[in-house]
């Protein structure tokens, strides 16, 4: 039996829940927005996304921007706007607890979860790293003041691995209890090298140790149908999307079979533990 986490139980109440990832094409004002199909693409494209995981039975969804490339740590403030219309929008739709990223911005983040009432943020909250947007360097005093003064009951979601390289001589377990101890992390996630990308289980037994069994480890990147049973005992809670799409690739549709055939795994081996 997985330990109880209230902050986990609070978004939803199922053990080790799976979050699908909707994945917004690139909204306007960036390099690859769709200029023919327009703010409507963008919209039909992440519904019909949302929909196929929601009939796959996924326990939540999880609402990003992957399409803005190159990310920014400062988006704009019609990304904000688009962002919360299309959350708005798409999450009402559906009887499901949601969260939000916004890639590379956590202000904007926390701007957008509240605004939705949505359940939580991933966002780097602590330590400084080196990606290919540039250097992250999260202000968590700032960020989770800005956090209350909003007045948002946002459980957040701290990223300590992945997609980037911290700076300095510091281990993944130190990064964990840094954010939970020192940035206020509701929860730490770890992610691979790259969207999709298998996160090492060494990374995942530091964080597991940091967090003590008081705080939930989320699997954020690589969780697949084909590794599932291997990775289910790392993680407390798993946000899935590259696996799910067609022919693997990050920037395609949901593929809505891929979606049932993983939800249907999750759940067995759910019953099984």
């Amino acid at each position: 039996m997985s330990e109880v986490f209230p902050v986990l139980e609070k978004i939803v109440n199922v053990k080790k829940p799976a979050f699908g990832m909707v994945h917004f094409p690139a909204l306007p004002g960036t390099p690859m927005f769709d200029t023919a199909g327009g703010f409507r693409r963008v919209r039909d494209i992440a519904l019909k996304d949302a929909e196929a995981l929601s009939e796959a039975g996924f326990d939540g969804l999880m609402f990003s921007n992957e399409g803005d490339r190159p990310y920014l740590s400062d988006v704009s403030k019609y990304t904000v706007a688009a962002m919360s219309r299309l959350v708005s929008e798409i999450s009402q739709k559906f009887s499901m607890p949601f969260g939000v990223s916004v890639l590379a911005d956590p202000v904007a983040a926390i701007s957008v979860g509240a605004a939705v009432e949505a359940n939580f943020v991933r966002i780097f909250l602590s330590w400084v790293f080196a990606s290919d947007w540039g250097i992250v360097s999260p202000d968590a005093g700032m960020l989770q003041r800005y956090k209350m003064q909003l007045g948002s009951n946002l459980a957040i979601f701290a990223n300590i691995s992945g997609h980037t390289a911290p700076l300095g001589d510091r281990s993944v377990y130190d990064i964990a209890r840094g954010a939970i101890k020192f940035g206020l992390a509701d929860a730490v996630c770890l992610a691979g090298t790259t969207a999709g990308s298998e996160i090492d289980i060494s990374d995942l037994e530091q964080a597991r140790k940091a967090a003590s069994g008081k705080t939930p480890v989320v699997i954020g990147t690589g969780v697949s149908i084909e590794n599932l049973e291997s990775m289910y005992p790392y993680g407390d809670a798993f946000i899935v999307g590259t696996s799910l799409k067609v022919d693997g690739d990050t920037f395609n549709p949901i593929d809505p079979q891929r979606a049932k055939m993983f939800m249907k795994k999750l759940k067995t081996i759910r019953d099984q533990a």
